[in-house]
């Protein structure tokens, strides 16, 4: 008996420290778990009069949504995230009840960014996924000269590289990197036949025609770097948000706050100076709103990222909500439409309602690998 007690006691220290090890990882465990619903948490967004919004897609499925395309009624957008091997983003598909589903995984192709599919009339590209791309993964991607690539829906979205863009400008040595927006011309307009491509690190937007030929169309420098692309319901003008900066080139680097505009580009790539709207902090993503969206027909809405675009913010911590709708009246004038945002990056009008992306936490850019991103629906009452 005597000797049974004292193996006993001298297993309690080992005993102590297991069960101690147990606590302290299941502890670590909840706590991981409490950081986790933290910053996977939905959004609350307050709507102005006029308006209102639910999220159609929670926190939780994508990482960074940036750019909505149509195919075939449905939406289609672009997922930043996920890299697997020199690869990294995807293409999914969302419904009307925010059902979200894969149709390029992430293990097919380098970053993409924003793109569609080549209309009829396109040449040998028609009917392929046209995609402005990162020519590769990781930050150092994003400073390197962009590509245009192709998707092969008949052999599994299989990428080819149709371009290289080349260099242009004065900023950043000409180098067109940190990709933005990018989407068709409208057909039967002077812009059709043509794909857009936006560049923030040098300031320009580049055009590609239907031989998959690359080269730059105009140069927004001297007002900002060029973010979202989008164009007049007569299609005779294009409509680009630029963001400001104190040094030029990479806005998002020294954000100016307050100097981002909505500019009007001609078809031959001549800037309008005098703007449509001017007062946004970091305005992305934009789209002219169709008929059937309340009175607000024919007024432009933007994505604006809002002021915290640069303030680094601990892992564990949620990201400032200051991301905000802005609607531009016909006389220039900014309306706010919603707010409670983090980084809204695309707009587009899915029927009669917009949908808004957010990439909250940036999956390349802020090295937040979580898949934070969530889309909100907002319908005019």
């Amino acid at each position: 008996m005597e000797s049974t007690i004292r193996k006993f006691l001298s297993l309690m220290p080992i005993c102590i420290a297991v069960l101690a090890g147990l606590c302290m990882q299941g502890l670590a465990e909840t706590e991981a778990q409490q950081v986790e619903a933290r910053l996977l948490a939905p959004p609350v967004i307050k709507t102005e009069p006029g308006f209102m919004a639910k999220i159609l897609v929670s926190p939780g499925q994508l990482y960074d949504p940036l750019f909505v395309f149509m195919h075939n009624g449905a939406a289609w957008l672009t997922d930043d995230g996920g890299e697997v091997d020199g690869t990294g983003s995807r293409i999914v598909s969302v419904n009307a009840k925010g059902k979200v589903t894969v149709i390029v995984p992430y293990t097919v192709t380098v970053p993409m960014i924003a793109g569609g599919f080549a209309p009829p009339g396109f040449g040998k590209l028609t009917g392929q996924i046209i995609m402005f791309s990162q020519p590769k993964t990781d930050f150092d991607g994003a400073f390197m000269n962009h590509v245009i690539q192709r998707l092969d829906p008949a052999k599994n979205y299989a990428p080819t590289i149709v371009c290289t863009l080349p260099k242009g400008g004065k900023l950043n040595n000409g180098v067109p990197g940190a990709g933005v927006d990018a989407r068709f011309g409208p057909p039967n307009t002077p812009f059709g036949g043509r794909f857009f491509a936006a560049t923030l690190l040098n300031g320009m937007v580049y055009q590609m025609n239907s031989a998959g030929e690359c080269s730059a169309f105009a140069d927004l420098s001297k007002y900002g770097g060029p973010a979202g692309i989008g164009f007049t319901n007569d299609g005779q003008r294009m409509l680009v948000s630029t963001q400001a900066s104190s040094k030029g080139g990479l806005s998002v680097s020294s954000l100016k706050l307050g100097g981002g505009m909505l500019l009007r580009v001609s078809p031959d790539g001549k800037v309008d100076d005098q703007p449509v709207a001017k007062g946004f902090d970091a305005p992305m993503g934009l789209e002219v709103a169709p008929k059937g969206f309340g009175s607000y027909a024919g007024q432009v809405f933007v994505a604006d990222m809002g002021p915290a675009i640069n303030i680094p913010v601990p892992m564990t911590q949620r990201l400032p909500a200051d991301g905000k709708i802005y609607r531009v009246t016909s006389d220039g004038q900014l309306q706010l439409v919603a707010s409670g945002f983090v980084n809204p990056a695309g707009i587009k009008f899915v029927g009669s309602k917009l949908w808004v992306t957010d990439i909250a936490g940036d999956f390349i850019g802020g090295k937040r690998e979580l898949p934070d991103g969530f889309i909100v629906q907002i319908e005019a009452k």
